[in-house]
């Protein structure tokens, strides 16, 4: 089994965003055992966050592979009215199913 720089980029990103989120749970944690308010993380785990997020997402760009070219032909198909064929749409809703008789919601 071969391993892609992207994959490993990615499980990488991932682990990160993982450590990321039990570090701000025990950051809060000891906000709470010393009985201090929440005010901001620190900067240490913001900055995790942000490089592990930017790992992540390069990974992932990588393990995608190459964007492929879309190439429309010169002379592609038109669209036009004759072609649509109106009589053959039809309109199939849930609505058909539901009783005529129901009394409308009455606001609280």
């Amino acid at each position: 089994m071969r391993v892609s720089t992207g994959g490993l980029l990615t499980l990488a990103g991932l682990a990160g965003l993982v450590h990321t989120t039990i570090a701000v749970i025990q950051y809060r944690q000891v906000l709470k055992l010393s009985q201090e308010e929440f005010e901001t993380l620190p900067a240490a785990i913001v900055l995790e966050l942000c490089v592990s997020t930017v790992v992540a997402v390069l990974g992932s760009y990588l393990l995608a592979g190459p964007i492929k070219v879309v190439v429309m032909p010169a002379k592609g198909r038109s669209m036009e009215i004759g072609s649509l064929r109106t009589d053959f749409i039809s309109f199939n809703m849930r609505s058909r199913a539901m009783p005529l008789d129901i009394p409308p919601l009455q606001p609280h």
